[in-house]
């Protein structure tokens, strides 16, 4: 069952929002109580796929509430939670598994992003062992959620959505109105304090704060990161040194989830400039932009729209040295139910997981080939495999954006296919001489174009046992870049095996 199939099954098989607490009017939406009670249950339920850990406090957990019987405020704050969504029985240890890190809830009057998560962490934990790439990607790779980075002013959005809270809720200088508070998407350690994407007036709602990272927020947020991702990919001095490119050996990936406007932003954010990795972050926008269509906000961009310094995609990226970018969902703070399920939800969910399979590699994993569908068919004995590869489909689906059209192609999307790979019951990165592995044969005859559909037919007798197996896809470019594994299960009955059959056809493709 291909990708688009199966999440149109799970979609319509997942259990509503309303089973938990909902924000009043919004039955699509849990409400951060409701959504926490969900996450409890998941993980008591699935313990083998997802821990939950305490990662830091919010401003109240440490400061008096505020009593005025308008918008009263309760002491006590919040515990700020970090998700880990992982196969552990894996056999692979943390050190040796990709890293991907996601967040919401940074501004709190956007109500949908931290939706959004839980649904992808609610089809990853599901998906597991149903959904070949869903088993893959959590059997290398560890997938980290924080829901609600600023749970404090998302109390004070949920309670009070009239006054369309942001920001923290630390009342420095800021007297005794409804307009203060940090922007913790100004508060990182990168950019701080530049005027251009950030504002020093503590009434302002993009408020950058007293000092860079002055608050529990962005604390907990940034000392997580850190231990996610290896010291050793960083920069000595990472804002002297911003123009020096990362490469293409680093890991990891950061995404943060906003809305809204149907924008992908990534680095730079705090200038209209490209960052020296733009090729390879610009070729990630561009491939999550042909699952929701969304507009390319970043440096050099004709949609980039305005500065924001001290935020946390270029912190990310500059610090940390990850693959880093934003979505901005959906076109409305308090986003419509019915606009959230029907497009938001099928349109974000795939572009999610498909920057979770880049995680291991994405500086270079994202510039090789895509394995954009693939199929078995069972005939007399035989496993018919057929795949659908390109180099350019997925880079340059983005045709036009608000002030241009004929959005221009783009460079790593311009190689032919040289070869695409197929395993068996082995991930193409685990693969050692003995492992089963062909390669694909053109049905033209000829690996000489950017777009190629390869096949290969295998006689089941010879190559497979009776039950199921998994198959990896990866494609490789005219330059040796090696693009995303792309996988599925297989069912070989026993009468399969047993029928009596010629030799291995390795070389044969399948008709189209």
């Amino acid at each position: 069952m291909n990708f688009t199939l199966w999440l149109s099954v799970f979609l319509a098989a997942t259990v509503d929002a309303g089973t938990y607490e909902t924000i009043q009017g919004r039955s699509c939406f849990r409400s951060m109580k409701g959504m926490m009670d969900s996450m409890l249950d998941l993980a008591a339920d699935s313990p083998n796929l997802m821990t939950i850990t305490d990662i830091g406090d919010s401003y109240l957990k440490n400061h008096d509430g505020r009593h005025d019987g308008v918008h009263d405020i309760p002491d006590g704050g919040y515990d700020i939670y970090a998700l880990n969504i992982t196969a552990s029985d894996s056999g692979r240890q943390s050190n040796e598994k990709g890293k991907m890190l996601v967040t919401s809830g940074v501004h709190a009057r956007e109500w949908a992003p931290p939706e959004l998560l839980a649904r992808f962490i609610e089809m990853l934990v599901h998906g597991y062992d149903d959904n070949a790439d869903i088993t893959w990607i959590l059997q290398h790779t560890e997938i980290h959620a924080i829901l609600y980075v600023n749970p404090d002013g998302r109390f004070m959005a949920e309670k009070y959505p009239e006054l369309y809270w942001r920001k923290n809720l630390n009342p420095i200088r800021c007297g005794g109105g409804y307009e203060y508070g940090v922007d913790i998407n100004r508060n990182f350690d990168w950019a701080w304090g530049d005027q251009t994407g950030a504002s020093s007036n503590p009434c302002a709602g993009d408020y950058h704060g007293p000092t860079a990272e002055s608050e529990p927020e962005t604390q907990a947020f940034a000392d997580y990161a850190k231990k996610l991702f290896p010291d050793e990919q960083r920069k000595s001095n990472p804002q002297e040194q911003m123009n020096d490119s990362f490469g293409e050996s680093n890991t990891g990936m950061y995404i943060d989830i906003h809305s809204s406007g149907g924008y992908i932003y990534y680095p730079w954010g705090h200038k209209d400039a490209k960052s020296p990795d733009d090729e390879a972050l610009q070729a990630l926008g561009r491939k999550i932009n042909s699952f929701n269509n969304y507009k390319l906000w970043a440096g050099s961009q004709p949609d980039f729209l305005y500065e924001a310094s001290g935020d946390t995609s270029d912190w990310a990226y500059g610090v940390l040295g990850v693959a880093s970018l934003g979505f901005e969902i959906g076109d409305d703070f308090q986003q419509e139910c019915d606009s959230f399920e029907e497009e938001v939800v099928p349109q974000n969910l795939p572009a999610l997981l498909f920057a979770a399979k880049t995680a291991q590699k994405p500086f270079s994993t994202i510039k090789g080939p895509d394995v954009l569908e693939m199929s078995v068919r069972h005939v007399n004995g035989e496993i018919r495999v057929s795949a659908h590869a390109s180099d350019s489909k997925m880079v340059n689906a983005i045709t036009e954006s608000d002030t241009i059209n004929n959005f221009p192609d783009f460079p790593t999307g311009d190689q032919s296919i040289k070869k695409v790979q197929l395993y068996i019951d082995v991930h193409p990165d685990d693969y050692t001489e003995g492992d089963v592995s062909w390669e694909m044969q053109s049905v033209d005859n000829a690996l000489d174009s950017e777009e190629e559909t390869v096949g290969i037919v295998l006689t089941a007798r010879n190559t497979f046992s009776p039950g199921r197996h998994m198959l990896f896809a990866q494609a490789t470019d005219s330059d040796e870049y090696k693009g995303p594994v792309t996988s599925m299960f297989v069912e070989v009955s026993t009468r399969e095996t047993s029928r009596h059959a010629a030799s291995l056809r390795g070389s044969r493709a399948p008709s189209p």
